[in-house]
């Protein structure tokens, strides 16, 4: 059995001009989840066909998710599923002046990265739905007869990491080295069905 995991594509929502306090980024980051991706953004052909051949798709079901859904596999039938939302980084509080958006997102991800390090990147709460969806994804691939199929998942980039992970702590492999955070990119693993014999 594969899991595809692929983060969406670019969305439409361009990043905020002028100077920003906190609020201004929720605001922001409220709009860019209500966005769909770009009109002239498109998957890479091959991934489109990596995609048409897969058993299952499935996906977030933010507006950005399911655009990048509906181009990578247009007329399937799809599986969207709340559990597989993007993690939101948090926003740091104690920046008493307006920036700039550039230097808000940088300081999103040092942190972000702060916490990675210390293993304090999520809640007990998000990683129960973390959980909750490697298992919804792994009951999708074991529904499969053939025990071969391939399950596609669009999906964001931090919520990716931590099912990967997840997936990985429950037995399954990745297929390949290096892997990318970049809009359609993809990552590959794999296990065996499990026995149903005793």
């Amino acid at each position: 059995m594969k899991v595809l995991l692929i983060r969406h594509g670019r969305t439409s929502e361009k990043p905020a001009g002028g100077l920003l306090d906190r609020a201004g980024i929720e605001q922001w980051r409220a709009a860019y989840d209500a966005a769909g991706i770009a009109r002239d953004d498109s998957p890479p052909a091959d991934l489109i066909d990596e995609v048409g051949r897969a058993r299952n798709v499935a996906t977030s079901d933010l507006p950005r998710a399911l655009d990048s859904a509906a181009r990578l596999a247009p007329g399937r039938v799809v599986l969207s599923s709340q559990l597989l939302r993007e993690i939101p980084l948090p926003i740091p509080a104690w920046i008493p002046f307006r920036a700039p958006f550039g230097l808000w997102d940088a300081l999103v991800h040092v942190r972000w990265g702060l916490d990675v390090l210390r293993r304090q990147d999520t809640s007990a709460e998000l990683m129960s739905r973390v959980d909750d969806a490697a298992r919804w994804c792994a009951e999708i691939c074991q529904r499969d007869d053939t025990g071969s199929g391939t399950l596609a998942v669009i999906t964001h980039g931090v919520f990716r990491r931590h099912l990967a992970r997840r997936l990985v702590a429950s037995g399954w492999r990745y297929i390949e080295g290096p892997r990318s955070y970049a809009h359609w990119s993809v990552w590959r693993l794999e296990t065996r069905k499990p026995s149903t014999h005793s």
